[in-house]
């Protein structure tokens, strides 16, 4: 799944470049204002425990580049993140979060189109909940950390000072990448350290017996040609209020997973089914933003209904029902060096009843939605423009578990560089839910990272 998401990345870069070349030989390379950056960084986790399926530790080695360029009537984003394993499984990671062409607004006044991927704010819940995927997808080698990256495809907006319209369209689906899974010997394996072993044995009658897992792969061509589409309207109400909404027909941007248990000659086998269903999604949005910038406040509230997914009662989780998402979140300056940020969140999904003669197997698989309440606080200190301490606390309602993470960052400036360290901490006495799905990978972190 992951080679082939990535040869298909390739062609998309090189295809993009292709078309930067072609445009730059309509205009004067000399009118052409470009600028570029580059970054190299070595970043590590040491697990507080050992687990089964993963070292005591990981290293990351990250490479990345990025640059844009500015002519009268074009504006172009290209940027590209390349990370591999230093001491784990060789698995190279490849993302581009932007790489678009767009036109300037001296060229079409108020209205704008992008070709390429993008990044734009669809929802206040993918930024505060970055495991919900809810709008825009995301780049997860680091799944607690997950990056988000822009929708591909063409991109039109229509701007004035108070109302911004922008539509989207694709004839392609990219899913969510970064933890790259394949069959072994009968098993799922990932080089990701926080992939979770699927369990090799179950007690039947009291004797130990192997399960042996089998992925199947649906068709490329299944998994990227779901041509998908949204649109967004947003409007300034004045005096700090707004509001917005959303639609589209789009992508469930996390690969499914689905198991389906059976008896064979005394065995207990499992068939791991991949699927990439597509979805109705809507977003309304109201919210305040202080004049001065010192604080503000939104409420979000989503309906997401499945379709192109099987549901079969002889399969086991997960399941994708209609649901609804409803958030409300603040921050506020609480003093010249303390930034306050806090929400919480519902998620209700719709009951699904399974098949009572399904084998006696728990198969811990990535759910959608693997926080369904949750409370957040968070806090940023800026002791002065080298040093700055973040430190963050996500409570799961329905698990009573508990995410408490710690980061410290020194950015010296005269050699390019940022030093940080930072630790997470998983306080739950389950492995369900988001919190849970982590316990026992306590760790401390560490990274240093040089630009150019």
């Amino acid at each position: 799944m992951g080679s082939w998401a990535f040869k298909f990345f390739i062609f998309l870069v090189f295809s993009s470049c292709n078309a930067f070349a072609t445009v730059g030989t309509l205009v004067d390379y000399k009118s052409i204002d470009s600028r570029s950056i580059g970054s190299i960084g070595l970043d590590t986790s040491s697990f507080m425990y050992k687990a089964k399926g993963r070292d005591t530790s990981a290293t990351t080695f990250e490479a990345s580049l990025g640059g844009q360029f500015d002519t009268a009537i074009l504006h172009g984003v290209g940027s590209a993140q390349f990370f591999t394993f230093v001491n784990n499984s060789p698995q190279l990671g490849f993302e581009a979060p932007e790489l678009y062409l767009s036109t300037q607004k001296n060229l079409l006044d108020a209205h704008t189109i992008t070709v390429g991927r993008r990044k734009f704010e669809w929802s206040k819940v993918d930024k505060e909940w970055n495991m919900m995927s809810l709008w825009s997808p995301r780049f997860t080698w680091d799944q607690i950390y997950p990056e988000t990256i822009g929708m591909t495809g063409l991109f039109y907006t229509y701007e004035t000072p108070r109302f911004k319209f922008m539509a989207f369209g694709s004839p392609i689906a990219i899913p969510e990448r970064g933890t790259p899974i394949s069959e072994e010997n009968g098993n799922i394996v990932s080089p990701n350290p926080f992939w979770n072993p699927l369990p090799s044995q179950l007690s039947v009658q009291g004797a130990p017996t192997q399960i042996n897992y089998t992925l199947l792969m649906p068709a490329l061509q299944d998994i990227l040609l779901r041509p998908n589409f949204a649109v967004r309207g947003y409007y300034d109400l004045g005096e700090g209020f707004w509001l917005s909404a959303n639609a589209g027909v789009l992508p469930v941007n996390m690969t499914q997973l689905a198991a389906e248990p059976y008896y064979y000659h005394g065995n207990i086998n499992v068939n791991i089914r991949p699927q990439f269903p597509m979805r109705n999604l809507y977003t309304a949005e109201f919210g305040y933003n202080d004049s001065s910038k010192l604080w503000n406040a939104w409420m979000s509230v989503s309906y997401e209904k499945p379709f192109n997914f099987e549901n079969n009662r002889n399969w086991l989780n997960p399941v994708i029902t209609p649901t609804s998402v409803v958030s409300l979140g603040t921050d506020f300056q609480v003093t010249n060096n303390f930034r306050f940020d806090g929400a919480i969140l519902f998620v209700r999904e719709q009951e699904f009843v399974r098949d009572s003669s399904l084998p006696n197997i728990n198969v811990d698989l990535p759910t959608r939605y693997p926080l369904k309440q949750g409370i957040k606080a968070a806090g940023t200190w800026s002791f002065s423009d080298t040093n700055e301490a973040t430190v963050a606390w996500i409570q799961d309602l329905v698990q009573s578990s508990n995410f408490v993470s710690f980061d410290l960052q020194h950015k010296i400036f005269s050699a390019n560089m940022s030093i940080g360290g930072g630790a997470d901490l998983m306080l739950a006495n389950t492995n369900k839910g988001w919190v849970g799905q982590y316990y026992g990978d306590d760790r401390l972190r560490g990274w240093l990272k040089y630009a150019f």
